[in-house]
């Protein structure tokens, strides 16, 4: 994904060139607005649809002023997202496109609107999604290991990658508590990254968003724009370091799985603690 830059905001422009049908789709709106202006309140909800629809253009400069720019399309006629303009749904393209998906999910409904919207988590909700295990990452499901005790989860493991829990140390019900706020080291990012993706406690609202309970509300500006932007990258950074934990758990299931283990429980990596023990003695014997 590429973020649009955000630049300063210039002042309204229209469409350069005004063709017969644009006259006309102009004209129809000035008679809606006319034929649902006939008291205050009707008023009212009209000049707050085209005040909404103002914003939508300033916003498509201030984030995409090149597309802007080249813009041809309407800013009268109906687009697919039948609330808004042809150029307000050429905006939420762009969006959709350079920025995050925001067309995922219920925001597909032709009918919906973005004054304020929803996004869809990208990552599993354990409490309503059904999670195949031959379909799913190992990664995840090793990770899926410390939220579900559930012997089929062992039982994979063991058929897949010929390991059982009798292996291991027990799991803890809690995590150690300097676990979540442990530093990050080169040794240890790719298990903590991998805790909080299941947890759902990333900080980020891709990943921690659950889809049954729904997600918070965001507005349509371009400092919002901005942070899901960044936040979607980020999450797909998270993402993009699943396959190299798959790598090690196909390589080296045991030692990997401790490491996994030793952490959650103890609050630090297996061959760091071993490499510790081992330093330890030998600068008692010198």
């Amino acid at each position: 994904m590429h973020s649009a830059p955000v630049e300063q905001c210039s002042e309204f422009i229209p469409s350069k060139g005004n063709p017969f049908g644009e006259k006309l789709y102009k004209s129809i709106a000035y008679l809606n607005f006319k034929s649902r202006s006939a008291n205050a309140m009707a008023a009212c909800e009209t000049i707050e649809k085209i005040v909404a629809g103002q914003q939508k253009y300033r916003l498509f400069q201030e984030v995409f002023p090149k597309e802007w720019d080249s813009s041809r399309t309407s800013l009268y006629k109906t687009g697919s997202y039948k609330n808004y303009s042809e150029r307000a749904n050429e905006l939420f393209e762009l969006i959709n496109e350079k920025c995050f998906p925001l067309f995922s999910g219920w925001n597909d409904d032709p009918d919906a609107e973005f004054e304020r919207f929803t996004i869809f988590s990208m990552n599993f909700d354990l409490c309503c999604d059904e999670i195949y295990y031959e379909d799913s990452r190992v990664s995840y499901l090793a990770g899926l290991l410390f939220y579900f005790r559930d012997e089929e989860l062992w039982e994979y493991f063991a058929e897949m990658h010929g390991v059982t829990a009798a292996d291991f140390p027990g799991i803890k019900s809690e995590p150690h508590a300097s676990l979540w706020s442990a530093g990050k080291t080169p040794e240890n990012e790719i298990y903590l990254d991998l805790f909080r993706l299941v947890d759902h406690s990333t900080g980020n609202p891709w990943l921690d968003t659950t889809n049954c309970q729904g997600s918070d509300w965001f507005s349509l500006d371009s400092e919002t724009i901005h942070m899901l932007t960044e936040a979607y990258k980020g999450a797909s950074r998270i993402f993009e370091q699943l396959p190299e934990l798959d790598e090690r758990i196909n390589a080296n299931p045991r030692e990997t799985l401790l490491d996994l283990i030793t952490l959650w429980n103890e609050g630090d990596l297996a061959f760091r603690k071993k490499h510790i023990g081992r330093s330890s003695r030998s600068e008692a014997r010198k």
